[in-house]
């Protein structure tokens, strides 16, 4: 269980408090696939491993159980979920309603400065070669373009959507330059900040339920998703 590697990628434990460190550190063991679906947490093992003590790990996983990320059970201590495909659909469906709503808010309201944000971690991401870090940067990209729709609630539920479905395309993640240019889809990236630039919310949103959809089908045949 190699978590001191996401804690070095994460900010230092002294600016943020204790729980929500821990949390960050298993989120992203998570999503990564390094702690898998089905797989139980042993407090005594991350309390170990992140050099810290029992409480904060005790708070994050209420917070991750919160998340739907981990479940407790009485006496049996911590196990990380595990969708099935009715579940991970409505997951994605949802991600889908609520993404396409927050682009068409924040559309009119996208400044210059919101489009090169985007713009710029569109070309980090094009340029980074290690597929641990796909999903961070494509949610930042994402979140340059929602953010304008001043609706923290709904970017709250998006992040954790991604969270929960994001953690299935690990099979799907390129292993040469050119299934590794495909992945990473930067011209339908490019796309929707170009029609954001021009205020074409039909446009845009219709290009992004596009993509998400196309994400949804190859979620959906992930290997890691269970049948029942």
């Amino acid at each position: 269980m190699d978590l001191m590697q996401i804690a070095s990628e994460m900010p230092p434990r002294s600016v943020m408090v204790a729980r929500d460190w821990v949390f960050q550190v298993i989120r992203t063991a998570i999503v990564r696939g390094v702690l898998p679906g089905g797989m139980p947490l042993k407090q005594d093992e991350i309390s170990a491993a992140l050099k810290v003590s029992h409480i904060p790990v005790r708070e994050a996983f209420r917070q991750l159980e919160a998340q739907g990320l981990v479940r407790i059970f009485p006496n049996r201590g911590a196990v990380v979920t595990q969708l099935n495909r009715r579940e991970l659909e409505n997951v994605i469906d949802t991600r889908i309603m609520l993404e396409v709503g927050v682009f068409r808010s924040a559309i009119p309201h996208l400044t210059e400065d919101d489009l090169r944000r985007a713009q710029d971690i569109l070309a980090e991401f094009d340029k980074e070669s290690n597929p641990l870090k796909y999903d961070h940067l494509n949610l930042q990209f994402h979140f340059a373009l929602y953010s304008p729709c001043r609706n923290e609630v709904a970017l709250g539920m998006i992040d954790q959507l991604h969270a929960n479905s994001d953690r299935y395309m690990r099979p799907y993640y390129p292993k040469d330059e050119e299934s590794n240019r495909i992945f990473k889809s930067v011209a339908e990236h490019q796309a929707l900040i170009d029609a954001s630039r021009v205020k074409d919310a039909e446009l845009a949103c219709a290009m992004l339920r596009t993509h998400l959809e196309s994400t949804k089908n190859m979620l959906l045949a992930s290997p890691l998703v269970i049948d029942n």
